[in-house]
């Protein structure tokens, strides 16, 4: 956001002297610091809806996040200890997030199995607004400790037995804050799951703590799956917001079906219908388990083979991560009979054009065999991609998580055309595929024999 306001959002000192507010819907005396902040609104003497309309607890939290965005130095926010033991969210987290339309604060709900994603649009110049969406989530507001963490300090106000709001203020070294805390939120901000926020897949899987912390020998995995989170990020607009289904073919563990799950229907509050395919019956009936244990509505796995699966309906978004050799293209040829809107593919062990080029057409390179393995599957790849592009899609090669996690980063992003069955990209493609075949000797690949015939 464009607006740059000094911070000063909560008092120079801790203080415990409190003032009585009456609440509209409560005959005893309800407690706020609020006009202990200095230049901060004083939620008793607002003249805004809020004031008849909110009990005030929720008003001393909305004025000190509102104050905290409005000057630019919010970073999160987390309500927790209920005033119910039954209380539906036990915990509420809160942070920034930027999607393509714009800042959204993000709020996170947490049960104790599922998480519950809000994302509300913010307008610097319209802060009611969006404040307005944030009432209704937390209405009403039953938390008895909260926290706003900004840029230079953290403040927490945690209510006590004789319902009077204790308030606390920790300082950040401001150099400290410059260097090292805002370049690490901004790190995580990139992430659309953050490290320090549960997500109960995660969780159960091993790769988060209780807390949500990233244990140190799975953060290779956790960065692997927000970077795969992006790539569908990016793609969203080519795909229907209602009922959207999805396909993943050799699903295995289903660390990253789980999150496809969880990006479109917690983050992205979307229906969607998500099928795990996988060949072997002991990791379909494991990948089950968790989601009946977490309640997991929408995503389900089922034991069977690429070829012979039939889907209840169209197929939106086909997904297809290490699969071996030519089974990468059984993928793609089912996906394009269905005509789906998109197709994320990560290949693997491309042995297909190493077994058939011919060792003087480039013999300086393809004497060597690692630089022979390396050089046939690139080759390979941008002969799928062209393949694609024959065949009606928008087809790209991107690199898929730095080389030193996994060899296998180059991923297959292909968006279908609304002139899909365009001739002229047609024939341009059967011709580019007929001259890198003359130049490199070869017969056609699995791909475009099924695809792109002659």
């Amino acid at each position: 956001m464009a607006l740059q306001v000094k911070y000063r959002i909560m008092p120079p000192r801790v203080t415990t002297r409190l003032h009585p507010m009456t609440c509209p819907y409560q005959s005893k005396s309800v407690q706020t610091v609020a006009s202990e902040i200095p230049n901060q609104p004083d939620p008793r003497t607002r003249g805004d809806r809020r004031q008849s309309s909110l009990n005030g607890d929720l008003v001393l939290f909305l004025e000190s996040l509102t104050e905290s965005l409005k000057q630019v130095i919010f970073q999160r926010a987390v309500l927790s200890r209920p005033s119910s033991e039954t209380a539906e969210f036990p915990r509420v987290d809160m942070r920034l997030v930027r999607l393509k339309s714009g800042e959204h604060l993000q709020v996170a709900r947490r049960t104790k199995t599922q998480e519950f994603h809000t994302n509300i649009p913010l307008n610097p110049s319209d802060f009611d607004t969006s404040l307005a969406s944030l009432e209704q989530l937390l209405s009403p507001f039953i938390w008895q400790d909260f926290r706003i963490v900004g840029r230079t300090a953290i403040v927490e106000y945690s209510k006590q037995k004789n319902t009077l709001w204790k308030s606390r203020r920790k300082e950040i070294d401001d150099s400290a804050s410059l260097t090292t805390t805002q370049s690490d939120h901004n790190r995580k901000r990139a992430y659309l799951i953050p490290d320090g926020t549960p997500v109960p897949f995660l969780v159960h899987t091993g790769i988060m703590t209780e807390s949500g912390q990233v244990r140190a020998r799975h953060y290779h995995k956790f960065r692997q799956i927000n970077r795969y989170l992006e790539f569908i990020h990016d793609v969203v607009d080519s795909l229907p917001q209602e009922g959207l289904r999805v396909v993943d073919f050799g699903s295995g563990k289903s660390y990253l079906t789980f999150a496809t799950h969880h990006l479109i229907k917690q983050i992205l509050n979307r229906d969607c219908e998500i099928v795990g395919l996988d060949r072997r019956a002991d990791v379909v009936a494991t990948c089950e388990a968790i989601a009946r244990k977490l309640n997991l509505a929408g995503i389900r796995f089922e034991v069977g083979e690429i070829a012979g699966y039939q889907p209840s309906g169209a197929v939106h978004l086909a997904i297809s991560l290490h699969a071996c050799d030519t089974a990468t293209d059984d993928a793609i040829q089912q996906a394009v009979a269905w005509e789906a809107n998109v197709i994320l593919a990560v290949p693997c062990c491309q042995h297909e054009l190493a077994g058939v080029m011919a060792g003087n057409a480039l013999p300086v390179l393809t004497e060597h065999g690692i630089l022979r393995e390396r050089f046939a599957a690139m080759t390979t790849d941008a002969m799928r991609a062209e393949v694609l592009d024959g065949v009606g899609y928008d087809a790209s090669l991107i690199e898929f998580i730095d080389m030193e996690h996994t060899p296998k980063n180059i991923l297959i992003r292909a968006i279908r055309r609304k002139n899909a069955t365009d001739a002229t990209r047609r024939q341009s493609a059967i011709e580019r595929l007929t001259h890198m075949r003359h130049l490199l000797n070869i017969p056609p690949l699995k791909l475009e024999r099924m695809l792109l015939p002659s």
